[in-house]
């Protein structure tokens, strides 16, 4: 694998029991791809977003969706 292809860690993001986030960015794609899983679910929302502001955006209102599944406060 080359450095090329390896994807970059901006912001990762557990909640206790909930599940995870995970924003990270892409040089050989030129996005930054935003991740969510759940635990024993695996990999439940996946979005490709070319504009920092508005992956964070995302991982900010997918992290809000998991505390409210787990009845945690936001």
């Amino acid at each position: 694998m080359t450095a090329d292809r390896r994807l970059q860690l901006v912001q990762l993001v557990a909640l206790a029991d909930a599940g995870l986030v995970r924003v990270a960015w892409s040089a050989a794609w030129s996005c930054y791809l935003v991740t969510v899983t759940r635990p024993g679910r695996g990999v439940v929302a996946e979005h490709v977003e070319r504009d920092r502001a508005r992956a964070l955006e995302l991982a900010d209102q997918a992290l809000a969706n998991l505390a409210a599944a787990a009845g945690l406060p936001a």
